[in-house]
């Protein structure tokens, strides 16, 4: 390279202008996006093939359209030039439908100012391709589930049928997922193919499944739980031996959630697809934890031949180790889960059962003879439950508005587990303005945590209102119970006194009462309901036979609905009714009277201020109750709905003095991230002094 040529492609020299270090470093960082941006602009654009379908409707049309959409062009590059790779891509879509031996023609319009389709294309599908010969089949364990089973009669494929290759896809996937989430982890597929012959309009398809043996549960290890190990296995919905299954995992996952006791649980099941399958059966001299848990701690292990059977054998007894093996083969050709464990305990050979006559010991019972199967055959997998024990302090603090109450603050002590049987305690405080009150509960759960458990609920209110005053005392212990449909039903006793000022009433009473509620709450989603629905029904009893003061029955039933049309439009109904039978209706507190009126009631009426009133006209609540009000919600935009609304209702002396006040209004709805805020204008059409009444709430309607 010569060094005399200057500007030359080896020129040591630059031309023009020499710039500095400073001043390059300037010029790069600016010109830097512009040539960027330029380049942009000047590079080839890739635009997505559009294409118009003739001769073909349907599914097999959009599929067409979908595949080609996948294809990209150059700018100002002709689509002609893709023919080859548009054909193709036309005769896969019309394949997975059926079609392969389809007429496909193919034409370029000229776009016009507003473009147009790059490419039609004109099909004759001719003759689909059918189904001759289906042979889908489960091998191993699998073709003995049910679940398993279900799932390739509902594959939708019949000998006969047009061939759609989503189908057989789908079934495959489907079977593939279902073998892992109940424990078929050694599956493989013996054939899996479709012959496809066009030239006959036919096809051939083979799947076979060979599932092994399925899983069941071996060990399962707990970490970590700072609850005694009964209390935490008392919600596993799953026990060692039992046949693998996700779905149980998960189930336990959300149960250790619900109780509460823990901030986080992972399970973990130990599959280690390298290691040596591990198998046991109940006379194994290797004896793993996972098999005397099994079947040793059955009832009616302890003094049964196979007990005796073990015990000889670990001290080397030859002769009755051979009748054990006996045994434990004849258990193993039981195996079969179909088989109930009483029939298999009655189909004893005569060597077994001249083994249980020469024996003072019983024969094994049913439930052990079952535990002790399940674990004799097939491979196991133990689980790890790693559990981290939740706070055991939390506090929460919060200030709230309503127009009944106005300013609202709240404070919480929650302790989500007391000691190691789960025992858990709730404390909240509650002040405003006309009402302080401070609540409690301290539960105690039972043989199933998350259904069963004793409560004990306590709590102080104290009112200070317009026309009344009230400090009460209430203390209650009783027994809940949630059941499976979604009710909870609550049995307890509970007292209460409560020294008050009603109008012109005063007095102190005493109340011992049993009483019972039964309770369902279902919403989805929980922030914003579009679907719900909430019951509840209270009955209290006190008499003056077990030390109340006074005689009543008082009964309250509230009832919501949410329904939905849609996603923009929703119906919200409620109604409640209350009842109090007693025969001194002024001794009783104000706990046990009857207001309407406000937020969550009547609306268009001040808090509480619809009820009989006294000779002066002091509000002093009524012995029954009856409240409705139907609600229409349209959703304006994103999380802002509008609502129109009618409510009715009254408390009064007695049902022969019915006498509804009305009211309505509209609102709007906001679904903040704190919870709903409802804001609603309401006019009552039954009072003189007020032309509307507005309501500000916030939080979800149950």
């Amino acid at each position: 390279m010569s060094g005399d040529k200057k500007g030359g492609a080896g020129s040591l020299e630059p031309r023009g202008k020499v710039l500095s270090n400073d001043a390059a470093r300037r010029y790069l960082r600016w010109s830097k996006p512009l040539v960027l941006c330029t380049g942009l602009l000047l590079a080839p654009q890739a635009l997505a093939l559009d294409a118009a379908v003739k001769g073909l409707k349907g599914a097999a049309a959009t599929n067409v359209v979908n595949y080609l959409a996948g294809l990209t062009l150059e700018e100002d590059v002709p689509a002609e030039r893709y023919e080859d790779e548009i054909i193709r891509r036309i005769q896969e879509a019309l394949q997975a439908f059926g079609y392969y031996d389809a007429q496909i023609t193919l034409r370029y319009p000229e776009k016009g100012l507003l473009g147009g389709d790059d490419v039609v294309v004109t099909v004759d599908a001719g003759e689909p391709v059918t189904i001759e010969t289906l042979e889908l089949r489960l091998e191993g364990d699998a073709a003995r589930d049910k679940v398993m089973k279900k799932a390739l009669a509902d594959a939708n494929l019949e000998e006969g049928d047009v061939l759609r290759h989503s189908r057989y896809d789908s079934l495959k996937s489907t079977l593939a997922s279902l073998s892992l989430e109940r424990g078929y982890f050694d599956t493989s597929f013996s054939q899996q193919r479709i012959e496809v012959r066009p030239w006959l309009h036919s096809a051939r398809i083979y799947l076979v499944m060979q599932s092994g043996q399925r899983y069941r549960f071996g060990d399962i290890t707990y970490l970590n739980s700072q609850i005694e190990l009964d209390r935490v296995k008392a919600m596993q919905p799953f026990q060692t031996g039992d046949y693998y299954e996700a779905g149980k995992l998960t189930q336990f996952n959300q149960r250790l959630s619900e109780a509460g006791w823990f901030r986080s649980a992972a399970i973990k099941p130990q599959l280690n697809p390298g290691a040596e399958l591990k198998t046991t059966s109940p006379d194994s001299k290797i004896k793993t934890r996972n098999v005397k848990t099994a079947y040793a701690e059955a009832q009616g292990y302890e003094g049964s031949w196979l007990a005796d059977v073990e015990r000889n054998d670990v001290e080397g007894a030859e002769v009755e180790q051979t009748r054990d093996e006996s045994h434990r083969a004849d258990a193993a050709s039981r195996s079969d889960s179909t088989v109930p464990a009483a029939q298999a305990a009655g189909s004893a050979t005569e060597d077994q059962t001249s083994l249980a006559a020469g024996s003072d010991k019983p024969v094994l019972t049913g439930d052990a003879l079952e535990a002790a199967v399940k674990t004799a055959n097939g491979p196991i997998i133990p689980v790890d439950i790693s559990l981290i024990p939740a706070d055991r302090h939390k506090f929460e603090t919060g200030i709230g508005y309503a127009t009944d109450v106005g300013p609202r603050l709240q404070f919480s002590w929650e302790m989500p587990w007391v000691n190691r049987y789960g025992h858990s305690m709730t404390n909240s405080l509650f002040l405003s303005s006309p009402e302080q009150t401070f609540e409690g509960e301290y539960r105690m759960p039972l043989a199933d945590p998350l259904k069963d458990s004793y409560v004990l609920e306590y709590g102080v209110a104290i009112v200070d209102d317009d026309d009344e005053t009230s400090n009460e005392t209430t203390v209650r212990f009783g027994r809940e119970w949630k059941f499976d449909n979604g009710w909870q039903q609550k049995i307890y006793l509970g007292a209460s006194y409560d020294d008050f000022t009603i109008a012109s009433d005063t007095g102190q009473v005493f109340l011992l009462y049993p009483g019972v509620s039964w309770t369902r709450t279902r919403t989805r989603p929980k922030a914003f309901p579009m679907w719900g629905d909430r019951q509840k029904l209270t009955v209290e009893y006190g008499n003056q036979i077990w030390g109340s003061d006074e005689n009543f029955v008082w009964t309250q039933f509230d009832t919501n609905w949410i329904r939905s049309i849609g996603n923009n439009h929703r119906f919200v109904a409620r109604a409640g009714i209350g009842n109090l039978d007693t025969d001194n209706f002024h001794g009783m507190p104000n706990s046990k009277r009857f207001y309407a009126g406000g937020d969550s009631s009547v609306r268009g009426y001040s808090y509480e201020s619809l009820s009989p009133e006294d000779d002066d006209g002091d509000d002093e609540g009524g012995s029954s109750l009856l409240t409705s009000s139907l609600e229409y919600d349209y959703r304006l935009t994103g999380d802002w709905w509008g609502a129109a609304f009618y409510d009715a209702g009254n408390a009064f002396d007695g049902w022969d003095a019915l006498e509804l006040k009305t009211a309505a209004g509209m609102g709007i709805r906001w679904i903040s991230p704190v919870g709903p805020i409802r804001l609603d204008i309401a006019h009552p059409f039954d009072d003189d002094d007020n032309d509307y009444r507005i309501h500000f709430s916030i939080g979800p309607e149950f």
